[in-house]
C-alpha cells in the first residue's frame, strides 16, 4: 500500500487544511431542513361524519322519492331485515359524565320529586326510611361531588331545606303526568319527562372520584321520544327509518352496565344524542317525531336474526364507507352503498360541499411533530375518502394517521377530502460512497474518498 512520505504530509496539511474543515463541517451537519412552515392548512371535502351505515341526508333523499321505511333501512343495511323484537326493557342513559357539579329544578308549572338515599330500580319499591323528603317548585337541588361522595343541598326563595350527609348513591323519582324537571350540567341541559335519576360516584381511569349521573326510562318509547338525531320536519318515511335504527343501537347496548359511566348507554354523539323531553314538545313538528317512533315500535333491523350494529351518520362524499375501511371491522350488512343525496347541494346545502381552516398549531398536535411543512394523502378508499395521510415537518421527521383518527383530531367534518395533487415526499436516504483500499484516507475519525 502506498504511503504519502512524512514531509509531503506536512505540506499536504499545511495546504488543505482549511479546505478539510469546511467539508468536515458540511459533510456532518444536518440534512436540509425546511425552512418554513405555512400558518393553517385549507381542506375541502363533502360529507360529514364516518361515513358508516345510514346516511341520514340520504335517508330524506330516499324518503323524498317515495321510498318507505324499510326500504331505506334495507338501501343502506344490505342483506338485514325490518321486524318486530323485544324492546320493553328499561334503558340507563348517561346524562352527566364526570362531573363537579350539577343543578336540578322543576320546569313545569307544578310539581313534585322525591330523593331517597341509595340506588333503587326504576320501579323498585323504595323503604320509607330511605325517603330524605320531597320538593316543591321553590326548591333547586344543588348536586357536588366531594370527598368520594354525593353532597346534597338546596336554594329556595321561600324556605329553607336542611341539607343531608353525602352519600355515595341517590334516586330521584317524581309523577310523569305532570312534573318535567330541568337538569343543568356544565356541557348542556336536558327537560326530563320519564323514568327516575340516579346519582352516584364512581371512579375514573384515575381513581378519581366524579359524578355520574343517568336517568332510566323504557327503551320502547320514552327513550327514543328523546332521540335529537334528525329534524322532526323531515318526511315520516325518514323519521320512521331513524327510530327503527335508534332503537336498534340501543339494543346491542343492553347487553351490560359500562362501569366507567354507570350506563348503558351515552346520551352524547359517543353513542346516540339523546336530548329528552325538549324534542317531544317541540312546537308544531315534535308530535311528528312522537308519531314516527309509535308507529315504528317494535320493529329493528335484523341480521341472521339478531339487533345489528346500526351505525349512522349525517352524510357522506357520494357512498357510504365499508365498516372495514374506517374501524376495521368485517359485517357483512356496513359495506359501501350509494348516496348521491349526499352531494346533492339542495338537500345537503351545508356539506355537500365544505371548506375548513386547520391551524399549524392543531395540525402539529394531530400528528404528534413539533410542526407540519407539508402533507401528502397516502391512500384512499374506493369511495375517494381518506385512508391515511403522511406529515412531515421541517425537521424532517414524518408521521402517518389512519384518516378517521386524522379526521377527529382535527376536526374536520369527514375523511372525504378533496385535495389537489403534491410532489411525492421523497424517501430519505444516507449518502455513502464506495471507495477502494488507496483510496483511503483518514481524517479525524471519518474516512473520506481521496479523487
Amino acid at each position: 500500500m502506498w504511503v504519502m512520505p512524512q514531509k509531503a504530509m506536512k505540506i499536504f496539511k499545511r495546504s488543505i487544511s482549511p479546505l478539510l474543515a469546511t467539508l468536515i463541517l458540511t459533510l456532518l451537519a444536518p440534512a436540509p431542513a425546511l425552512a418554513t412552515f405555512p400558518e393553517n392548512f385549507i381542506f375541502t371535502g363533502s360529507g360529514y361524519g364516518h361515513g358508516v351505515g345510514m346516511s341520514q341526508i340520504g335517508a330524506r333523499g330516499m324518503a323524498l322519492e317515495s321510498a318507505t321505511a324499510t326500504e331505506i333501512l334495507q338501501h343502506f343495511y344490505p342483506s338485514t331485515e325490518v321486524a318486530p323484537v323485544n324492546d320493553t326493557e328499561i334503558i340507563r342513559v348517561n346524562v352527566g359524565h364526570q362531573l363537579k357539579d350539577a343543578q336540578l329544578s322543576i320546569q313545569s308549572k307544578t310539581g313534585v320529586f322525591q330523593i331517597a338515599r341509595g340506588r333503587f330500580g326504576y320501579g323498585e319499591a323504595i323503604p320509607e326510611s330511605s325517603i330524605l323528603a320531597s320538593y316543591g317548585k321553590d326548591a333547586t337541588l344543588l348536586i357536588n361531588s366531594i370527598n368520594d361522595l354525593v353532597e346534597l343541598s338546596f336554594t329556595s326563595k321561600t324556605g329553607k331545606y336542611p341539607a343531608p350527609s353525602p352519600g355515595d348513591q341517590w334516586t330521584i323519582r317524581w309523577d310523569e303526568s305532570s312534573t318535567t324537571l330541568l337538569l343543568r350540567t356544565a356541557p348542556r341541559n336536558f327537560q326530563l319527562r320519564y323514568g327516575q335519576i340516579n346519582l352516584a360516584s364512581v371512579k375514573n381511569k384515575s381513581k378519581i372520584a366524579q359524578l355520574e349521573i343517568t336517568t332510566s326510562m323504557r327503551l320502547h318509547d320514552q327513550y327514543l321520544y328523546g332521540l335529537g338525531e334528525v329534524p322532526s320536519s323531515w318526511p315520516a318515511a325518514a323519521l320512521q327509518a331513524q327510530a327503527i335504527a335508534g332503537r336498534t343501537f340501543a339494543l346491542t347496548k343492553m347487553r351490560s352496565i359500562r362501569p366507567l359511566c354507570d350506563c348503558n348507554i351515552f346520551s352524547t354523539t359517543r353513542d346516540q344524542n339523546y336530548v329528552g323531553f325538549s324534542k317531544e314538545s317541540e312546537p308544531f313538528y315534535g308530535v311528528r317525531w312522537k308519531s314516527a317512533v309509535d308507529e315504528s315500535k317494535p320493529l329493528a333491523i335484523l341480521f341472521n336474526g339478531k339487533p345489528i350494529q346500526a351505525f349512522y351518520f349525517s352524510s357522506s362524499g357520494g357512498a357510504t364507507q365499508n365498516v372495514k375501511d374506517v374501524w376495521g371491522s368485517n359485517f357483512s350488512y356496513l359495506i359501501s352503498r350509494p348516496d348521491s343525496w349526499s352531494v346533492n347541494t339542495s338537500l345537503n346545502p351545508r356539506f355537500a360541499n365544505w371548506s375548513r381552516e386547520i391551524s399549524q398549531s392543531v395540525m402539529a398536535e394531530a400528528f404528534g411533530l413539533k410542526d407540519v411543512a407539508r402533507y401528502q394523502i397516502i391512500d384512499r378508499s374506493a369511495t375517494g375518502s381518506l385512508l391515511s395521510i403522511r406529515a412531515i415537518s421541517t425537521e424532517g421527521v414524518e408521521k402517518i394517521l389512519r384518516g378517521e383518527i386524522f379526521r377527529s383530531r382535527v376536526g374536520l367534518p369527514s375523511t372525504w377530502i378533496n385535495m389537489v395533487e403534491v410532489e411525492p415526499i421523497p424517501e430519505r436516504q444516507e449518502h455513502r460512497e464506495i471507495c477502494s483500499e488507496e483510496q483511503l484516507f483518514p481524517i479525524v475519525l471519518y474516512s473520506y474518498c481521496l479523487q
